[in-house]
């Protein structure tokens, strides 16, 4: 009998890894450690599985909140939930939790009472990103690596070398689109029968090539080129 093998950390192992142009130092109970961007986190999940509600996200119904009141008018707020998210047809899903301080008193000379007006939305996003954690992404914060400095630099290349890959693959992307939109404007052009008009219609689409050019991050000058070479064509009927 042949076994089927599966990998596992599949998923593990394509979003541990985290930017560490994404980090930064924080100060959590006392203890320095190294905190993710959140939104960063969430843009990595929804890489990896899609539209946030749609294919992640927390199950509706299933958020608590509690509070525990202290003399001192310290309040912390207590949040509970259900995570889910689908993967390769099948739907999982997971509890997170989480608790933040709402309301204390503030040290020093002249205390007064702090109220936190965004607890609720800092600890539904700290529950959640936290969350996914145990499927990995992040992971090699929670593992320790980012005390290593070595680790930090190979990591930080990785994520330029991928950096430029996008921006090169997305530049290509954008160029074949602005290829085929002047092949489309020249055929259309080439309909017109007021030669005024056409002549016209030429400078409209080589200003707006040389903005989507300039918006892509490169020259327009060979589309104007071609551009131009074709109204010359025209002109000289």
């Amino acid at each position: 009998m042949i076994m089927e093998v599966t990998n596992n950390l599949k998923l593990w192992d394509s979003v541990e890894k985290t930017d560490p142009s994404k980090t930064k130092d924080a100060t959590i109970g006392g203890q320095k450690r190294t905190a993710v961007d959140a939104q960063y986190k969430k843009k990595l999940i929804t890489k990896a599985f899609g539209p946030y509600g749609l294919r992640w996200g927390v199950v509706v119904g299933s958020e608590k909140f509690d509070r525990t009141n202290y003399e001192n008018q310290t309040c912390i707020l207590h949040y509970m939930a259900d995570a889910y998210y689908f993967m390769d047809g099948e739907r999982g899903s997971f509890p997170i939790a989480a608790s933040i301080k709402e309301t204390y008193m503030t040290r020093g000379g002249n205390p007064y009472l702090k109220i936190d007006d965004e607890a609720i939305k800092k600890v539904r996003t700290d529950a959640l990103t936290k969350g996914f954690t145990d499927l990995g992404f992040c992971a090699d914060i929670h593992m320790g690596m980012f005390e290593d400095q070595d680790y930090i630099r190979g990591v930080a290349a990785e994520k330029a070398i991928e950096k430029a890959d996008e921006k090169e693959l997305v530049a290509k992307q954008k160029y074949e689109e602005i290829k085929s939109y002047v092949t489309e404007q020249i055929e259309a052009i080439g309909n017109v029968t007021n030669p005024a008009q056409a002549l016209k219609s030429f400078d409209r689409v080589i200003d707006k090539v040389a903005v989507r050019c300039q918006s892509a991050g490169f020259g327009s000058k060979g589309f104007e080129l071609i551009l131009n070479n074709e109204k010359e064509k025209l002109n000289a009927k």
